[in-house]
């Protein structure tokens, strides 16, 4: 019995030996030039929306020798570099990419140091807006249109506005020929006072000329940190 035990024992520790030594030859061609070195990382990286654009942010608040940031997108089929010049506290870095189309992005952001040490990947998704965005907006809608003669006005009566608006635009004529521009937001303190600020469910055009019209438009925002403000077409609407 202790003769198959050995039998089989020997041939075991060859295979064990044998496997740790390629193990050993593994790691070996990784450390011949000496211990890997990493720069540091970005820290809170944003991206903010806008229209075939977006506002990369982060911070970097480790490793003084950072002199370079590079960002890559689209699959990393597309790259830029920042120059970085440390200040020795923490520094913010802003940029902006321009000419994207449409789309959802992956954004990476690597360090680098004079050396070409890198640092890890910083990851982070974000949107580029356009013309696709742009077709799904629509103005908010107009329940009634009337002028008041006797107090020389007219005012406008809505439905209710999607929670991306931002405010609507309204071009009219006063009396005096003049075009005048009214900008209507959200300014109407909603029940809870916990909620956000509603829209008035009516505007009022002062010094109105009777017998025309009015234009309007609606601006939109995708998300509250986009960069660029999205216009539906002027839309124009005769007064009652």
């Amino acid at each position: 019995m202790k003769n198959i035990k050995a039998r089989w024992l020997l041939p075991a520790m060859v295979l064990l030996l044998t496997a740790c030594s390629k193990m050993d030859d593994t790691y070996r061609q990784f450390l011949d030039g000496g211990e890997i070195i990493y720069t540091g990382k970005v820290d809170f990286l944003e991206v903010f929306p806008g229209k075939n654009r977006v506002l990369l942010s982060w911070y970097l608040v480790s490793d003084p020798k950072i002199t370079m940031c590079r960002v890559y997108w689209n699959q990393r089929r597309d790259s830029t570099e920042v120059a970085v010049k440390r200040t020795g506290g923490t520094d913010t870095i802003r940029l902006i990419l321009d000419k994207l189309p449409e789309n959802i992005y992956t954004f990476q952001v690597y360090t680098y140091d004079n050396a070409g040490h890198s640092s890890v990947k910083e990851e982070a998704i974000g949107n580029a807006y356009g013309d696709a965005y742009i077709s799904t907006l629509s103005n908010r809608p107009v329940r009634a249109a009337k002028y008041d003669a006797a107090k020389n006005e007219a005012t406008i009566w809505w439905f209710g506005v999607n929670n991306q608006v931002q405010y609507v635009e309204v071009l009219y004529t006063n009396s005096a020929g003049m075009e005048t521009k009214v900008v209507q937001r959200a300014d109407s303190v909603p029940e809870n006072p916990r909620d956000p600020l509603e829209f008035r469910a009516s505007l009022k055009l002062p010094n109105y000329k009777a017998g025309t019209s009015f234009r309007f438009r609606t601006a939109y925002k995708p998300v509250k940190i986009a960069i660029d403000t999205f216009y539906t077409a002027y839309e124009t609407r005769a007064v009652q």
